[in-house]
C-alpha cells in the first residue's frame, strides 16, 4: 500500500529539483563574462517508480524527480578547431610584427632610406664626373660614402637588435609554457581526484583548464586527448608534454649563428636538449621571423661585396689627381698602415662567400665553381664596409679615382676628366653585376624593398583572414559553451513557476492531510 505521505515526498523531491536548476541558471548568470566559461545545465531524471495493486493488476506510480547531474555545454569539435587555427593565428600575427619592423628599419620609401642615400652616392659620382678636378666634389663623393656605409652599418646593427628582440621573446614565452603546463598538470590531478568514483564533473576546473588549452595552443601546435580518467594529454609534434601525472620542463637553446655571429634561441625539451617541433603558434613565428631578417641580412651582405668587390675594381682601374692608380674607394684598413684584405676575388659560391680561389665562370659570368680560397663569413663582409682613411689625409681626396688615365702632360693636362667616375655612378645604377645577379646595385636593392613589401602585405593579409577564422569558430563554441541572457531569463521563470507549482501542490496535500489527522476520527471521544 501506498503511504499517506509519499506524496509529499514527491513535491520535496520537486522543489529540490527546480531549486537546484534555478540556482544552476543563476551561476550561469553571474558568470556570463568570465573567460572561459562554459554555461551549465541540471540533468534531472525521474526516479524509481512505486509498484502498486490495482483491480486488474499491479501498476506503477511515479515517486517524482532526482537531480542526476549538472554538465556543461561544450563542442570538443569547436575547442579542436580553435586551438588548430588559434596556432596559425599566431603564427602569422609574430611574422606580421616582425616584417613590420623590418620595414621601419629601411624605411623605405622615405628620404631618410637607403634608397635616398644611394641616389644621393650616385648623383656626386655624376657630379665629379663633370669635373674632376673640383675639390669640393671630391668631398662630396667621399662624405657621401660615408653615409651610405654609416646608412649599411646602421640597417645591419638594427637588423642584428630585432634577432635579440625575437630571442628575448622567446625565452619570456619558454617561461608561460611552463607555468601554463604547471597549471594544467595542477587542474588534471584535481579533476581526476573530485571526479573519481562520482557520476559528477568538475565543470569549473575543466572550463579553467581548456581555457589553459586556449593559451597554449597560442605558443604551439597542440594535440589534446581526454583520457578515461577526465585528465588530458597533450602532444606537441608528437611529444607528450602534459598528461595526468608529469609534463616537460621547456628551455631554450643558445647557438651562436657562424655566419654573422649572433646568438640563436631554440625552444628545447630541458632534460635531452632536444629541439620541440612546435609545428605552429608563437614560437614558430619567431623562428620564421629570425630566419627572414636574416635573409635581409644576407641581401645587405650581397650588396657590401658588390662594393667591396665591384665598385673597388672599378675605382682602382682609375687615376687619381695625382696619377696614382690601384686604389679601393671602399677599405677596410682604419689607416694607411692598417692591415688589408682584398676583396677583388671576393666570389660567391655554394652557400657561402669566398675570396683567393681559382674560380671558374661561365659565358655570362656566373660563378660554376671555385677552388682553394678562404671562407668568409658574412659578418666579415659586413664589417669590412668603411671608406678608404687615406681620402681624410691632407690632399687625400687627390686619391680618388676619378680619371680614366694619367695625365697627360707635365701641367696636368685632363685633370678634370671624370670619365672613370661616370663608370662608378653607373655601376650603382645602370651597369649590371654577377655578384648582385645581374642587377644594379639601385634595381637589387629596390627588388628586395618590394620583396619586403610583398611578403609585409602578405603576412597582413594572413593575420586578416586568420582572424577571421578564428572568430568564425569562436562564434561556434559561444553558440553551445556561450551564456545566453534571453535563455536564462525564459530558464529563470520556468523553474520559478515550477517551484511555485510544486509548493503549492505541497500545500494542498498539507492541507488535506490536515483534514485527515485533525478532522477524522473523533467518533467515542
Amino acid at each position: 500500500m501506498r503511504s499517506t505521505f509519499g506524496g509529499l515526498n514527491t513535491m520535496v523531491r520537486g522543489l529540490y529539483g527546480n531549486q537546484v536548476s534555478l540556482d544552476t541558471v543563476g551561476n550561469n548568470i553571474t558568470n556570463a563574462a568570465t573567460p572561459g566559461y562554459s554555461r551549465q545545465t541540471v540533468n534531472l531524471t525521474t526516479t524509481k517508480p512505486q509498484t502498486m495493486p490495482g483491480v486488474y493488476g499491479d501498476f506503477k506510480i511515479g515517486t517524482g524527480v532526482d537531480v542526476d547531474s549538472v554538465v556543461r555545454a561544450r563542442d570538443t569539435f569547436a575547442d579542436r578547431q580553435y586551438w588548430k587555427e588559434n596556432s596559425n593565428l599566431n603564427k602569422s600575427t609574430t611574422q606580421q610584427y616582425t616584417l613590420s619592423k623590418i620595414e621601419s628599419v629601411f624605411q623605405e620609401p622615405t628620404d631618410t632610406g637607403l634608397q635616398t642615400v644611394i641616389s644621393q652616392f650616385y648623383k656626386s659620382w655624376q657630379t665629379l664626373s663633370t669635373n674632376a678636378g673640383e675639390y669640393s666634389n671630391r668631398v662630396v663623393a667621399r662624405d657621401t660614402g660615408k653615409q651610405l656605409v654609416n646608412s649599411m652599418n646602421h640597417i645591419k646593427t638594427q637588423l642584428d637588435d630585432l634577432v635579440a628582440d625575437n630571442n628575448t621573446q622567446l625565452s619570456l614565452q619558454k617561461d608561460m609554457i611552463n607555468q601554463t603546463l604547471d597549471q594544467i598538470l595542477s587542474l588534471n590531478k584535481q579533476i581526476v581526484t573530485l571526479e573519481a568514483g562520482s557520476n559528477g564533473w568538475a565543470n569549473d576546473l575543466r572550463d579553467q583548464r581548456d581555457l589553459l588549452v586556449d593559451k597554449l595552443s597560442g605558443y604551439m601546435k597542440v594535440d589534446v586527448t581526454e583520457l578515461s580518467n577526465g585528465s588530458y594529454s597533450i602532444t606537441c609534434g608528437g611529444t607528450t608534454i602534459v598528461d595526468g601525472n608529469s609534463r616537460l620542463e621547456m628551455d631554450v637553446s643558445v647557438h651562436t649563428d657562424p655566419e654573422y655571429n649572433i646568438p640563436i634561441y631554440t625552444l628545447v625539451e630541458k632534460s635531452t636538449g632536444i629541439a620541440m617541433d612546435v609545428k605552429d603558434g608563437s614560437v614558430k613565428g619567431i623562428y620564421d621571423s629570425v630566419d627572414n631578417v636574416k635573409n635581409y641580412l644576407d641581401q645587405m651582405t650581397t650588396m657590401t661585396a658588390f662594393l667591396l668587390n665591384d665598385f673597388n675594381e672599378q675605382h682602382k682601374a682609375g687615376v687619381g689627381l695625382n696619377d696614382e692608380t690601384g686604389i679601393n674607394f671602399f677599405d677596410p684598413k682604419t689607416n694607411a698602415a692598417g692591415a688589408d684584405t682584398d676583396f677583388s676575388t671576393l666570389v660567391y659560391f655554394n652557400g657561402q662567400w669566398s675570396i683567393g680561389g681559382t674560380v671558374t665562370r661561365d659565358t655570362d659570368g656566373n660563378v660554376t665553381n671555385v677552388v682553394g680560397g678562404t671562407h668568409m663569413t658574412k659578418v666579415d663582409i659586413l664589417n669590412s664596409l668603411k671608406v678608404n682613411a687615406e681620402f681624410d689625409e691632407t690632399g687625400g681626396t687627390d686619391k680618388i679615382a676619378a680619371k680614366a688615365s694619367k695625365s697627360t702632360d707635365a701641367n696636368g693636362e685632363n685633370t678634370a676628366s671624370g670619365a672613370n667616375a661616370s663608370l662608378l655612378g653607373d655601376l650603382l645604377q645602370v651597369t649590371t653585376s654577377t655578384t648582385l645577379g645581374g642587377k644594379s646595385m639601385t634595381g637589387y636593392y629596390t627588388g628586395m624593398i618590394g620583396q619586403l613589401g610583398i611578403q609585409a602585405q602578405e603576412a597582413e593579409r594572413n593575420v586578416t583572414n586568420q582572424e577571421t577564422i578564428v572568430s568564425q569558430v569562436e562564434g561556434w563554441r559561444q553558440q553551445v559553451c556561450g551564456v545566453n541572457w534571453d535563455e536564462e531569463l525564459s530558464n529563470m521563470i520556468k523553474f520559478n513557476k515550477g517551484y511555485s507549482a510544486c509548493s503549492r501542490c505541497l500545500t494542498t496535500m498539507d492541507e488535506m492531510l490536515d483534514k485527515l489527522i485533525n478532522s477524522t476520527g473523533t467518533v467515542g471521544r
